[in-house]
């Protein structure tokens, strides 16, 4: 299904090992919920700061091993930025609606590992693709209050958009290939920018339902520059986003370029296929600066 997948999976690192939570619920098929974990290198529990957590959710039902060991490039990037891996290895049970039971008992496996080691379990980012993806807007928009920055790719279900998620960033991306979840993607979108929220859109052309190098480089770039602005998060002032950061450039989905926002060139990209950028490092990830 995910034909780059196999790719990624071959930079998992042998010695890293993923340690599992368990936590009990009421749902049938997870009575012993389990929700694997990764800490990242160099992890030092007398810091100041906490450390942010990732919570990625895999295909349906998988069971969070490998994403929570790093595949697809997450391990070496949360190396790199200080932040924990949380993947949950749920099934069935409608799992990615938080509201029944499993945003409960991921709050719970939050404040076990919060028990072990510094992490800062109320500004959290999510990331999810196929199925998870699902989870990954959805838990958000559960407890806005409680997310950083989400990103959905390939995504068939979303939340609906409502003023409780302007503070709370989001990225959605989907290959125009893998048409239904493209036009419910695009719909979903539409119906943010509508209601004024904070969602950036990347499509990727000829694509089908797979997770290409480009999509994780943005969803990497997006949370880096959101987990980095939001840096006092982690020393428990938990500081609010009260207006959305302007943008500093503006693409282009259709061309896939970006323009400084307040060049001719920016002013006339039709408004269905303008993206609004917040950053120079989101800009490059997302697409090529025009010539």
């Amino acid at each position: 299904m995910f034909r780059y997948g196999l790719f990624f999976w071959l930079l998992i690192p042998a010695f890293v090992i993923a340690d599992t939570i368990t936590v009990r619920t009421n749902a049938p098929e997870n009575r012993n919920a389990v929700f694997c974990y990764r800490v990242p290198q160099k992890y030092d529990k007398n810091r100041r700061e906490a450390y942010r957590v990732l919570v990625i959710f895999g295909g349906r039902n998988t069971d969070g091993k490998a994403d929570a060991s790093g595949r697809l490039g997450w391990g070496k990037w949360c190396d790199d930025n200080g932040i924990f891996i949380v993947s949950p290895g749920l099934k069935n049970d409608n799992y990615w609606e938080p509201e029944a039971w499993s945003g409960r008992a991921l709050l719970k496996a939050l404040a076990q590992l919060r028990k072990k080691y510094k992490i800062c379990t109320d500004k959290i980012l999510y990331y999810g693709y196929s199925a998870g993806s699902q989870a990954s807007n959805l838990f958000p928009a559960w407890k806005p209050g409680l997310c950083r920055a989400w990103v959905s790719h390939a995504c068939g279900v979303f939340h609906e958009p409502t003023l409780r998620m302007k503070n709370t960033p989001g990225l959605v991306t989907c290959g125009d290939a893998d048409q239904l979840r493209y036009i419910i993607s695009r719909d979903f979108v539409d119906n943010c920018r509508k209601k004024g929220l904070n969602v950036i859109w990347k499509s990727f052309p000829n694509l089908n339902h797979a997770v290409p190098p480009d999509s994780i480089k943005l969803a990497q770039a997006f949370l880096a520059y959101y987990h980095e602005l939001y840096r006092d998060d982690l020393i428990g002032r938990n500081s609010l986003m009260d207006e959305v950061n302007g943008a500093e450039f503006i693409g282009d989905d259709q061309e896939e370029v970006y323009y400084p926002v307040n060049s001719p060139e920016a002013r006339n990209v039709l408004p269905e296929d303008r993206v609004e950028l917040p950053d120079k490092s989101i800009a490059e990830a997302w697409g090529k600066k025009a010539e």
